[in-house]
C-alpha cells in the first residue's frame, strides 16, 4: 500500500471546510436579499409621508382657500358663477413655512396643473431661486472597507424593482409630468417609491387639496430615501461583516477540529506503515486513550491489533521451531537406521532395523497430521459460525464410544455456543488421552452459575505438580511408562485449549488426592458458558 501524499489541506480538512462554509454562504445570500425587510421599511416610510401630505393637505385648505368670481360665456349670455380656489401668495407662503418644519419636499399645484409653489424655492430680489432637495447635499463617509462592501453589493441584483423618477433636474412647472400627482388630480391618493437617475431612492406622496368633493390642487411631497438605502445598506454591511467574522471563527474550529481528527489519523497510518514494513515486529502505536473519543479507541483497538499480531508472529515461530525439533528427532533415528541397514548382514538385527524405520515413518506421518490440524485450527475457527447446541447427545455419544461412565444433570439441557465438532474434538481428545492412563474414567456436568463445569476423571498416577500448566504446550508429552515411545505427537491437550480459548471457555489440570494428600488420579475441567 503506498503511504498517502503529505498536502498542506488533508481531503478529511477540505470537506470539513465545505460542510461548514456551505451553511454560511446561502445564509448569507439569504440574507443579502433582504427584500421583505426592505418593502416593509419602505412601506412604513410611505405610510408617514402619506399622513404627513394629508394633514399639509387639509391645512392649505383651511388657510390657503379664498372665493373668486368666474365670468362664463354661453348661449344665454354671460353668468357670473362663484367658485372656491387657492391664492397662490398664501398658499406659497405656506408651503415654505411647512417645508421649514420637515426633510421632505414640498410642492402645490393647482387645479389645473400649474406650480403654485414649492419649499425649495428661495424668494429674493432676483426672482425665484432653486435650491434643490437639501438630501442631495449631504454627504456620507464610507471607509474603504464599506466602499468594498457597497461594491460588492451593488453587484448583486436587487430584490425590488423600481420605476425610475420622471424628473428632468428642472423645476416641473406643470404637475401632470408625475403619475402621482395625475392621480392625484383625479381625486385619488397616490404614494411610490422610485429609482433616480443616479440609483437613489426617493420616495413620494400626492394628495388632493379640496373642498368638499371639488379637488382645488395637489400637495406632492418627495423625500429623499437616502437614509432608508442607507439603513439597508448598513444593515447588510453588518451582516455581511458577522459573515466574515463567523467565516472566519468557523475556519480556525474547522481548522482545529480537522487537526484534532487528522493529526491522529496520519499518525496512526504511519504506525500502521511500519507494522506493515516491520512485519508488525517492533511497531510503536501512539497511545491516543486519553482522548475519551472514537479516535482513542481507534487506537487502544489497533494497538491490540498489533500485540495480537506480534503474538501470532511469536507463536508461528515458535511452533515453527518446535515443529523443526519434533521432526529432527525421528528423522534423525530414521537416518541412522537407514544407514545402518545397509551394513548390517544378521537378518534379525536387520528385521529389528527395518521396525524402527517404519515406527519412526508412522511418528513423521502422526506428526504432520496433527501439526496440519493444529495449523489451520485457528484460521477454521475464525471461519465456522457459532450456534446454540445441546451437549448432552454429544458427551453422551462420546462416552459410549471409549466406554467411560457418564454423569449428566437430570432433565436439564446442556446448552452452550460453539462449533460441536470443535467440542466433540476436546472431550474425544481429554478421554483418550485419561483411557491412555486409566481403564476407569468418569466424565461429569454441573451447572455453576452462569457456567457448565465438565470434568474428566482419572485414576491413573496423576500430573507431576510442576507439569500442571506444561501438559497443554505443544508437543510436550507425558506417558505412562508402558506405552511405546513416539506414539503420541504432544498435540492433543494444545488442540483442546486452543478450542476452548476460542469459545471463550477455560481448561486447567489438577490432581485428585485423597484424605492422605495421595494421588489418586487426574483432573480435566473444562468451563463454559451456559445460554
Amino acid at each position: 500500500m503506498t503511504p498517502p501524499k503529505d498536502r498542506i489541506f488533508s481531503r478529511l480538512t477540505l470537506r470539513i471546510f465545505a460542510v461548514n462554509g456551505i451553511a454560511l454562504v446561502v445564509l448569507a445570500f439569504g440574507l443579502i436579499y433582504m427584500g421583505r425587510y426592505e418593502s416593509n421599511l419602505i412601506s412604513s416610510e410611505l405610510q408617514t409621508l402619506e399622513r404627513q401630505a394629508r394633514i399639509y393637505s387639509g391645512a392649505i385648505a383651511e388657510a390657503a382657500q379664498v372665493e373668486g368670481p368666474i365670468l362664463l360665456q354661453g348661449e344665454r349670455g354671460a353668468r357670473i358663477l362663484r367658485y372656491d380656489r387657492l391664492a397662490r401668495y398664501p398658499a406659497r407662503k405656506m408651503i415654505k413655512r411647512l417645508g421649514q418644519t420637515t426633510t421632505s419636499r414640498i410642492r402645490l399645484y393647482d387645479f389645473d396643473g400649474s406650480i403654485m409653489g414649492d419649499s425649495d424655492w428661495l424668494s429674493g430680489p432676483v426672482g425665484v431661486i432653486e435650491t434643490g432637495p437639501a438630501s442631495e447635499r449631504n454627504t456620507f463617509f464610507k471607509t474603504p472597507l464599506q466602499t468594498s462592501v457597497d461594491f460588492i453589493l451593488d453587484m448583486l441584483p436587487s430584490s425590488l424593482k423600481l420605476r425610475e423618477y420622471p424628473n428632468d433636474n428642472q423645476t416641473a412647472l406643470t404637475g401632470y409630468l408625475y403619475p402621482d400627482v395625475q392621480k392625484a388630480m383625479e381625486g385619488g391618493i397616490s404614494v411610490s417609491a422610485w429609482k433616480t437617475d443616479n440609483r437613489r431612492l426617493l420616495l413620494s406622496a400626492a394628495v388632493p387639496v379640496k373642498n368638499m368633493d371639488r379637488v382645488m390642487g395637489v400637495v406632492y411631497l418627495t423625500r429623499d430615501g437616502t437614509p432608508v438605502d442607507e439603513a439597508i445598506r448598513q444593515m447588510q454591511r453588518d451582516i455581511i461583516m458577522l459573515f466574515i467574522i463567523a467565516l472566519g471563527v468557523t475556519f480556525l474550529l474547522s481548522l482545529y477540529l480537522s487537526g484534532s481528527i487528522t493529526r491522529p489519523l496520519k499518525k496512526l497510518s504511519g504506525a500502521a506503515n511500519n507494522v506493515q514494513k516491520n512485519f508488525g515486529r517492533g511497531a510503536k502505536i501512539p497511545d491516543l486513550s486519553r482522548r475519551n473519543d472514537e479516535i482513542g479507541d481507534l487506537s487502544v483497538a489497533f494497538k491490540s491489533m498489533t500485540d495480537a499480531l506480534a503474538l501470532r508472529l511469536d507463536t508461528i515461530e515458535n511452533f515453527a521451531a518446535d515443529v523443526a525439533h519434533e521432526l529432527k528427532n525421528p528423522l534423525t533415528s530414521l537416518r541412522s537406521a537407514v544407514e545402518t541397514v545397509s551394513i548390517v548382514k544378521d537378518k534379525n538385527d536387520r528385521d529389528r532395523l527395518l521396525k524402527v524405520i517404519l515406527h519412526d515413518v508412522e511418528r513423521l506421518d502422526r506428526l504432520i497430521s496433527d501439526i496440519s490440524k493444529s495449523s489451520r485450527l485457528d484460521a477454521e475457527l475464525s471461519r465456522e459460525d457459532m450456534s446454540v447446541i445441546d451437549m448432552a447427545p454429544l458427551l453422551n455419544d462420546i462416552c459410549a464410544h471409549y466406554k467411560c461412565k457418564v454423569n449428566l444433570p437430570s432433565n436439564k439441557d446442556i446448552m452452550v455456543r460453539g462449533v460441536d465438532t470443535r467440542l466433540g474434538q476436546v472431550f474425544d481428545n481429554l478421554l483418550s488421552n485419561a483411557k491412555s492412563f486409566s481403564d476407569k474414567v468418569e466424565l461429569a456436568v454441573e451447572r455453576q452459575g452462569n457456567k457448565w463445569h465438565i470434568t474428566v476423571e482419572d485414576e491413573g498416577p496423576g500430573i507431576p505438580e510442576n507439569k500442571l500448566e506444561t501438559i497443554f504446550d505443544r508437543f510436550y508429552t507425558e506417558r505412562p511408562e508402558t506405552e511405546g515411545f513416539g506414539n503420541h505427537s504432544g498435540l492433543g491437550l494444545a488442540i483442546c485449549r486452543q478450542v476452548i480459548d476460542a469459545h471463550e471457555g477455560k481448561i486447567y489440570a489438577e490432581n485428585r488426592l485423597d484424605n492422605q494428600g495421595k494421588k489418586i488420579g487426574a483432573r480435566f475441567t473444562v468451563i463454559l458458558k451456559a445460554v
